[in-house]
This record gives structure tokens, C-alpha cells and sequence, in this order.
């Protein structure tokens, strides 16, 4: 049972390392290829880099999410994008809601990829800056009048010794130990157990767990909606509070952003429960 634990912690680890070695060897490429030029504009466009933020965040799946994370942690994205794109992603579950209860999915969707939009303006206006770009990875530094690399070199400097040897072995021992630990956590407690009848209790319980970087705890909240066991609020708690495993690239990346985005998307689900309470509750 251990091995088991084990094993589905090391596939899930191995699956978002591809993944974000993939959406970081497209970055490098694309930022290369343009000299700096393309990602540059989505740097200085505003609210134009935080609807994108949303709607990669909205696509079902981590793949946005982690894509929007790398251009996080090049320093391409201000963290209101950054915020845009936690808010509106619920990972992997999004294709399990689809098939349980479309009609009630599509709306969180769409509600949250608007909500998630609102949350990264105002952050972005609050700031009034770029968030600790300095902590990033400086990918926009090239030079617009930089020699062009030949594809030998940018496999040698920007694959091997950026993506693959500096961010990626972080990345993944950070997401094998989110994994495993909660491939234990779950392993030998009872989480459903926890979740009582008391509705305010569970919103509580559904934002809290939402902190877990990790897809899993989400898809608990999920069954219990789908049989009528939980209501919408608690649904929708757990939606905006919880992201998948798109932000998992931070906490290996950049710690800081990864705890105040969310701590925010936390206090965000919370509000969003408990304001629902007295339409769908």
C-alpha cells in the first residue's frame, strides 16, 4: 500500500514536471526566438495580461495554470494575473464537475473566470507594480540586439542549464513531497469524516484544504456535491480557495507568492460561501 502511495506520488511529480518543462522550453523559445520582444508587450499590456492570466486559468486542467505560472516566475506576469489565473483554475476536477453536473459547472466557470479577472485589476491597481520581479527568474533580460542563438546553444544554455538542470529538479522534488505527503495524509485519515452538517463548518473546511496545492482534496468536495450531500456554497468555496496543481511551480519557484496568493484565494472563497449562503444555501 506504501509502494502504491509511493508510486502515484512519483507519477504525479514526473506528469507536472513534464508539463512545466514543456510550458518553460515554449517560454525560452518563444522569448529567444523574439528577442524579448513578444513577452515584453505581455508584460506592459495591463489588464490585457490578466484576462489571459483568467482565461488560461479557466481552461480545464493544470496546463494554463502552469503556464501562467512560469511566465510568473520569469517575471513576465504581475502577480494580479498571477492571482487572475488561481482564481478562475480548479485543476483537473473541472473535466470530472463537467461530466457530473454540467449545468452547474459551466456557470462556476465562467463566474469565477470574471471574478478572477476583477481580483487581478484591483490587485494590480492596489500594487501599482510589477510584484518582486526581482525574485524571478530574469528571462527578459535579452537584449533586443543580441546575436540570434543557434539551436545548439539555446538546447545547451536555455534547456539544459536553465530549465532543466536550475528549475526543474526543484520543481519536482517540491511537487513529490506535496504528493506524497498527502497520498499518507489521505491514506490514514478519513477526510470526508471531517465534513459535518453544519454548512458554515464545511465552507470553513472547504477554503482551508483549498491551501493543499494538490487536486485530490478538491475532488472529495466535488463527490459529495454531485450525490446532494454539500451545497453549492461549499462547492464554490472550495472552487476559488483550491487550484490544482497549476501553482505548485511557486512554492518551488517563489515561496512568498506562493503563500500570499493563496492565503488570498483562500479568504476570497470564504467570502464568496458565506455571501452565497442566503441564495443557494
Amino acid at each position: 500500500m506504501i509502494w502504491n502511495i509511493v508510486s502515484e506520488a512519483l507519477e504525479g511529480a514526473v506528469e507536472v514536471s513534464l508539463y512545466v518543462t514543456l510550458m518553460m522550453i515554449i517560454i525560452e523559445a518563444l522569448n529567444i526566438e523574439s528577442r524579448g520582444r513578444i513577452f515584453k508587450k505581455i508584460h506592459k499590456s495591463g489588464p490585457a495580461q490578466v484576462g489571459l492570466a483568467a482565461l488560461l486559468g479557466s481552461v480545464p486542467g493544470c496546463v494554463g495554470g502552469f503556464a501562467v505560472s512560469s511566465l510568473y516566475n520569469h517575471g513576465m506576469l504581475s502577480f494580479g494575473a498571477l492571482l487572475a489565473m488561481m482564481v478562475a483554475t480548479f485543476g483537473d476536477e473541472t473535466m470530472v464537475m463537467l461530466s457530473l453536473f454540467p449545468k452547474t459547472t459551466v456557470p462556476i466557470i465562467l463566474g469565477l473566470l470574471v471574478l478572477g479577472f476583477a481580483v487581478g485589476i484591483i490587485a494590480d491597481f492596489i500594487s501599482r507594480h510589477k510584484a518582486e520581479e526581482g525574485d524571478h527568474c530574469h528571462a527578459l533580460e535579452t537584449a533586443e540586439d543580441e546575436p540570434k542563438r543557434s539551436f545548439k546553444q539555446f538546447l545547451k544554455e536555455n534547456v539544459l542549464h536553465h530549465v532543466l538542470l536550475t528549475h526543474i529538479p526543484k520543481i519536482f522534488a517540491w511537487t513529490f513531497g506535496v504528493l506524497l505527503a498527502m497520498g499518507l495524509l489521505q491514506h490514514y485519515v478519513d477526510i470526508e469524516s471531517w465534513i459535518s452538517g453544519n454548512t458554515a463548518l464545511m465552507i470553513v473546511i472547504a477554503a482551508l484544504v483549498g491551501l493543499i496545492p494538490q487536486s485530490g482534496p478538491h475532488l472529495v468536495f466535488v463527490t459529495l456535491f454531485a450525490s446532494g450531500t454539500i451545497p453549492l456554497p461549499v462547492l464554490l468555496a472550495s472552487c476559488i480557495s483550491q487550484n490544482g496543481h497549476a501553482p505548485l511551480p511557486l512554492l518551488a519557484e517563489n515561496r512568498g507568492a506562493f503563500l500570499k496568493a493563496k492565503l488570498i484565494t483562500c479568504a476570497l472563497g470564504l467570502v464568496v460561501g458565506f455571501a452565497s449562503l442566503p441564495f443557494v444555501g
